[in-house]
């Protein structure tokens, strides 16, 4: 008889660590706060009800566990361009990919974590509206709201970026 909890953490540690890396641009603060989010979630794996999928309790266990080590640090974020995507695909121009793919790094630690949540469920994971108004106790009509606001305010953000780069 497998462990269960062998199979949650196959399932879901991969979409866990890529959500905590987009938030902290570093390779070991992610699999750190990756493990923390495991270790906290097994530990009270008996008081998970089911009210919501399994994913989307660990997500909100995730946020939760980087808010914590952002209030403990209070230190900028370090930028790890060396290892921004260690599984990019061979293309044309690899260098303007990664370029680019920095670029929007930089642009997502920009913004506020809330705005950096919402893009990075929605658009980086695929997470219904519903499921991220459960991670981050939020109402749909306010993770609709967020979701528009927070892509607005990427926009503003990366066209400054650009047109500093000229």
């Amino acid at each position: 008889m497998s462990d269960p909890r062998i199979e949650i953490y196959e399932n879901h540690k991969q979409a866990i660590y890529s959500y905590l890396y987009r938030s902290t641009l570093n390779r070991h603060i992610a699999e750190d706060l990756t493990q923390e989010t495991f270790f906290r979630a097994f530990k009270s794996l008996s008081t998970y009800r089911g009210d919501a999928s399994m994913k989307t309790w660990l997500f909100k266990i995730a946020r939760y566990t980087y808010i914590n080590f952002s209030v403990k640090k209070q230190t900028q974020l370090e930028v790890q361009t060396g290892t921004l995507d260690e599984r990019m695909a061979v293309q044309q121009d690899a260098y303007k990919h990664t370029e680019d793919k920095l670029l929007i790094q930089i642009v997502l630690v920009k913004l506020p974590e809330n705005y950096r949540t919402f893009i990075l469920l929605r658009d980086g994971h695929g997470l219904t509206y519903e499921e991220i108004a459960e991670v981050t106790n939020e109402s749909i009509a306010k993770v609709k709201v967020g979701i528009y606001r927070a892509r607005k305010k990427f926009r503003e953000i990366y066209k400054k970026e650009v047109g500093e780069e000229r």
